[in-house]
């Protein structure tokens, strides 16, 4: 899975991961695989969601992020074919984070 992240902290805002160098303007964001995700998040880094396709969208009860969080109520997850932020709803619908609609 990928993982949207940015920088937390001001200056600290490239970082070499598992031979991969990244490098992100402090408020922008990037998106990395999982597992360096991990490591970016124990260095000061925010992972913001979770991030792919509606094809890619992982099922409930699936255990995403790094193997970290399940898939639950209120899982955040950024659709790039809506170009949406949604939401699962724990009773089987992912949601449009700002409408509540069903996506």
């Amino acid at each position: 899975m990928t993982i949207r992240v940015t920088p937390h902290v001001p200056g600290r805002t490239a970082m070499v991961v598992n031979g991969r160098t990244y490098t992100c303007t402090y408020g922008s964001t990037i998106d990395v695989p999982d597992h360096d995700a991990v490591i970016l998040g124990a260095n000061g880094w925010l992972e913001v969601a979770a991030v792919g396709t509606t094809a890619q969208r992982p099922s409930a009860g699936a255990v995403e992020l790094s193997g970290a969080v399940a898939v639950g109520k209120n899982f955040y997850y950024i659709d790039t074919t809506l170009n949406k932020v949604i939401k699962y709803d724990g009773q089987g619908n992912w949601r449009d984070a700002l409408t509540g609609a069903v996506v």
